[in-house]
């Protein structure tokens, strides 16, 4: 009697069988290994946060005050290039020999663009100002090959409103003044702890924006900003309606981009001042930024954004970390901008004002 010899391989069903098993396994691993991936990112982005509000508070102690958001330099009032806080707080992270780079270039230079962009300091990478879920972050700006910047200093929900030299803060009959109280960080604003009444755990110092991908005139909402006709409405006086940048700037057929993008600096020039490197809490993060500029006036509203899913990193100007997510309660955006007392805006506002009055509760 003849014994078959023993099958010791695979059937083609057995195979593909087991294939299958790995596929649905890695299939399921993926996505909670690019979580992890995520987490540790969204850790890191939270300690570089951390680390510009510690430089901050040595620029406090050093100074008995916070620094501006942007310093006009003399003679140049209506220029709209001017060094920003990251200039100013470089001494205190670490970048002693930049800073000194820098002011000795505006020293020496004959003009304000001169001074403000051609140069190495303004060239070379800074890796702490940037978050490791920004994809662009690595590359530098597509213009002038600047080192790209994701955090950003807030302005309260203090919206711009001003006219064709709207950099600077005395014009339109002293409006842009007006936003300078809404907010802990402006143009040419020193302010002294003392003035944050409403508490330094309670207001916000910094959050993030992503770096345009295609410099000025990028389509993308995560560091782009979009042309929204009608959002700055003149009664006498020109006010922004938040609600219509929400309604008229996105494209209908892909709300990740502007129906009309316009140009932006942000996160594309670290060095930079008000108002492309700050950001208002008016519009929860991840909404759309918005210009508008009918009869001469310029309006503008900077919203944090970030690549972390659901929402942006901030800090508060006690020093501390938190995530914001883009569901927060943010209002009523058809007010419009508010001069004094409590923000109309929700808790998003709230977070932003320094002197509102307002009690803030994050679930």
């Amino acid at each position: 009697m003849r014994h078959r010899p023993r099958r010791t391989g695979f059937t083609l069903v057995e195979l593909l069988v087991v294939i299958a098993i790995i596929g649905v396994m890695v299939g399921l691993l993926l996505p909670a290994v690019q979580a992890a991936r995520e987490a540790a990112r969204r850790m890191q982005c939270s300690n570089r946060l951390k680390q510009i509000t510690l430089g901050l508070h040595n620029y406090e102690s050093t100074f008995k005050t916070l620094p501006a958001g942007g310093v006009m330099m003399n003679g140049a009032n209506v220029q709209r290039h001017f060094p920003g806080i990251i200039v100013g707080l470089m001494p205190f992270m670490e970048q002693q020999a930049r800073h000194e780079a820098i002011q000795n270039r505006f020293a020496t230079s004959n003009s304000v663009d001169a001074a403000i962009f051609n140069g190495p300091e303004y060239q070379t990478p800074l890796p702490e100002l940037v978050c490791p879920s920004e994809p662009n972050g690595s590359s530098p700006s597509p213009h002038a090959s600047n080192a790209r910047i994701n955090y950003m200093f807030s302005m309260g929900d203090g919206m711009l409103k001003l006219d064709a030299a709207w950099h600077h803060p005395n014009y339109i009959n002293n409006q842009y003044v007006q936003a300078r109280h809404r907010g802990p960080f402006h143009t040419d604003s020193w302010l002294k702890m003392g003035a944050i009444t409403d508490g330094t755990s309670n207001t916000l110092a910094f959050s993030e924006s992503a770096s345009a991908p295609h410099g000025y005139w990028s389509p993308q909402v995560k560091g782009g900003s979009g042309v929204s006709s009608g959002m700055l409405q003149d009664g006498g006086q020109p006010v922004i309606n938040p609600s219509v940048c929400m309604a008229n700037s996105l494209n209908p057929q892909d709300r990740r981009t502007y129906a009309e993008p316009c140009d932006t600096w942000r996160g594309n020039f670290f060095q930079s001042g008000t108002p492309w490197n700050g950001f208002h809490t008016v519009i929860p993060p991840n909404g759309p930024s918005c210009w508008a500029s009918p009869t001469g006036y310029y309006a503008a509203i900077f919203t944090p954004n970030s690549y972390h899913p659901g929402g942006v990193m901030a800090s508060s100007l006690d020093g501390s970390v938190r995530f914001i997510s883009d569901s927060i309660n943010s209002g009523d955006l058809t007010q419009t901008q508010p001069t004094a007392g409590r923000s109309p805006y929700g808790v998003w506002g709230a977070l932003g004002t320094h002197q509102g009055g307002e009690v803030v509760t994050l679930e």
